[in-house]
């Protein structure tokens, strides 16, 4: 009797160890920014499917910068995803300064006056807690702050700037859809 407890014991906190990991597994897809896009998605928006997703990942000091880049076929249609993640639960650090750096004013105002009026931020409102699209009319992306966490969204295409915003605006829709911002950050192994 006492090796019967002792299997379903064992038995219990083996499930209870794959449960855990198939949830850590799904929590950081939410956060991986190549699975906050279907192929479907970025054909409705850019009229191309992306032929290959390519992964990346930059130092930012206080956060971890996760890129992934939806390359098309025809190159100029291509769209990159980019996520702010934070390494602490500590919400004054990491993605949070770095927004408040970028889009507060009174952060804004420390930085050198050319810089300000080259690429003022344009407030974009229905995105997340906060958006901002920041550009000339060539080339920009498209900020969202959401929880703790930012995504940065840029497209290729037509050269329109107002077209390209609309684009950016319809695929982050689509990510922040998929967008998981609750919990502790994940650290990658």
């Amino acid at each position: 009797m006492c090796g019967m407890i002792q299997v379903r014991a064992f038995v219990l906190l083996g499930m209870l160890l794959l449960l855990a990991s198939a949830q850590r597994t799904s929590a950081q897809r939410h956060r991986d920014p190549c699975g906050l896009l279907t192929d479907a998605e970025v054909r409705a928006v850019q009229r191309q499917v992306p032929t290959q997703k390519i992964p990346s990942e930059q130092p930012a000091g206080a956060f971890r910068f996760t890129q992934c880049f939806y390359r098309t076929q025809e190159l100029s249609s291509s769209v990159s995803v980019a996520l702010g993640v934070p390494l602490t639960d500590n919400k004054r650090s990491g993605p949070r300064d770095y927004w408040r750096a970028q889009f507060k004013r009174e952060h804004r105002e420390e930085r050198e006056e050319s810089d300000e009026k080259k690429n003022e931020p344009r407030r974009i409102a229905g995105l997340g807690d906060e958006a901002f699209w920041v550009g000339d009319p060539v080339t920009g992306a498209l900020y969202v702050l959401k929880g703790d966490i930012f995504l940065r969204l840029s497209v290729g295409g037509p050269p329109a700037q107002a077209e390209k915003i609309k684009r950016a605006k319809a695929l982050a829709v689509y990510a922040l859809k998929r967008l998981d911002t609750s919990g502790p950050p994940n650290r990658s192994p």
